[in-house]
């Protein structure tokens, strides 16, 4: 997202009070949550029909980057994560990451620090380490920093954008609205994608309790099945926990977006809708739920 000096002054001076602390974006949370339009976005991913899932060739590319050596090195992310299964090591640097940074959806300053060719992740994590709410960054940031920990520990992962619509089935058109960041992690010893929240130190289960992938939260949903939670951490606390599952996941669950590849150049290129919504960036290729959900190579 390319962000002008001026776009960015009105942006940060509208929304300063929900910037400049943690009580002050929990209060923009609750006001969001609480607006009539919240349960359009939940209902829209409940009712747009499934996922295609018919298989055209893509694949995400992982590539062994310098950034990932980096961060390895920088921050000892082996000895962080420790032994075991990648679920359980996944589980350690996601902890690490939220008890050494803050997230805040409204942090403008930060996107704008960013953008470009400076949006790596070493440069994102050692702006916001250590540094409190007056350093948080977005959910996309916290996702392409963990995303680039888990690679560089040796755990494939995907940073996913996800976006929902006030769109309604009879309508031709959709208007974005909420929109969330998520990390998706491969667990080799059951062969399959998992989603883990690192701007909330959570990931979602069945009735179960088995973790799910996006595809899975997104059926489970439109058959009204119950869903819950685990862990979760906002910034410390356990603010807005009640409302985190509808607001940010469900309520962003319309559209799924991922890149070619880890070293994420060029933008969001891919998208996943789901039937009957219609699609709207001509720009952007289609992907499947087969090929989202593929077995890494790299």
């Amino acid at each position: 997202m390319k962000i002008s000096f001026f776009t960015y002054l009105q942006y940060a001076w509208g929304n300063r009070k929900s910037i400049a602390s943690h009580e002050g974006y929990v209060d923009y949370t609750r006001r969001c949550a609480a607006r009539p339009a919240a349960a359009y976005w939940t209902q829209n991913s409940a009712r747009a029909g499934a996922f295609p899932g018919s298989d055209s060739g893509w694949r995400y590319v992982f590539e062994r980057l310098p950034v990932h050596d980096r961060l390895l090195q920088e921050y000892g992310l082996n000895e962080i994560a420790g032994q075991g299964n990648a679920f359980d090591r996944s589980l350690r640097l996601m902890d690490w990451l939220t008890a050494h940074s803050c997230y805040n959806g409204m942090e403008i300053r930060a996107c704008y620090r960013f953008q470009g060719k400076k949006e790596d992740s070493l440069r994102i994590l050692r702006y916001a380490y250590g540094g409190g709410f007056r350093r948080a960054v977005n959910c996309r940031h916290k996702a392409y920093v963990f995303a680039d920990c888990l690679i560089a520990a040796g755990i494939h992962a995907i940073p996913i954008g996800m976006e929902s619509r006030t769109w309604r089935p009879d309508e031709d058109t959709v208007t974005p609205t909420p929109c969330h960041f998520v990390v998706h992690v491969w667990l080799p010893e059951e062969q399959r994608w998992v989603m883990f929240d690192p701007s909330f130190n959570s990931y979602i289960t069945d009735k179960a309790g088995r973790t799910l992938d996006l595809i899975e939260i997104h059926e489970l949903h439109r058959q009204g099945e119950a869903m819950n939670a685990a862990r979760y951490d906002f910034n410390g606390t356990q603010d807005c926990r009640a409302s985190y599952l509808n607001g940010f996941i469900l309520g962003s669950l319309l559209e799924i977006q991922a890149w070619d590849g880890s070293d994420r150049k060029g933008g969001l290129r891919n998208y996943l809708l789901p039937e009957n919504v219609p699609k709207t960036n001509k720009d952007t290729r289609a992907i499947t739920t087969t090929e989202l959900l593929a077995e890494p190579i790299m």
